[in-house]
Parts: structure tokens; sequence; C-alpha cells
């Protein structure tokens, strides 16, 4: 016999619940989409950069990382990293070096490149 729609259940007939049984299921069977690790040699990423900033600022920031198909950690990250190597390293090609055995040198910004 069905009950009807607008039936309130009685304490003792419980409604069962199996929402917390099924997404553990779930969660069982699928695999992480994000990367732990971070960098190239694959250690997890465990230091916290806090930044401040506007709520506009931080909604239009996760629309581009979104558009990129990239967490908002992700896209600062990728940033962050690009723009450091632009100003830490060498970006000269290869044909304005000095190349020695035990060394690498540009001779446009004069930075070691190794060695």
């Amino acid at each position: 016999m069905r009950k009807p729609l607008d039936h309130t259940p009685t304490p003792q007939e419980k409604p069962e619940d199996n929402l917390d049984a099924a997404m553990d299921m779930v969660a069982e069977t699928i695999s992480p989409t994000r990367k732990v690790s971070v960098s190239g040699d694959e250690s997890p990423s465990q230091a916290q950069v806090i930044i401040r900033t506007t709520e506009e600022e931080r909604e239009r920031w996760k629309s581009a990382a979104a558009a990129s198909g990239m967490s908002m950690s992700e896209w600062i990250r990728d940033i962050v990293s690009k723009s450091a190597s632009a100003k830490l390293e060498c970006q000269h090609p290869a044909n304005m070096r000095k190349v020695y055995p035990w060394s690498e040198t540009c001779l446009k910004c004069g930075k070691r490149i190794r060695g």
C-alpha cells in the first residue's frame, strides 16, 4: 500500500537515508582531479601564501582561472612562477651566451646560467 504524498513519517517509521553510504561508495571509486604536488619533483605542497584582495578582484581571478581550466590556486601559482622566472632567470637566446664546459654566462645581462 502506497503512502500519501503528504504523509509525515512517525518516529517508528524512520525514513531510510542512505545518502552518506552512497557518497562514501562514490568517493572510493573516483580519483582526485587536482595534483597534490605543485613542483616538478612531485613533493606535496605544504607552504601557504595568503593574499588580501577585494571581492571583485577575487571573482575576476576566479573567472579567469575557470576560463583557463584551472583552479584559482593553480592559476595564481602558474602566473607567479612565470613572473619569477622572467625576473630571476636569463631570458636571452642561447646565441648570446658564452659557453665553456664548466660554465655558461649570458653576454647580454651577465647572469651566470650554470657553473
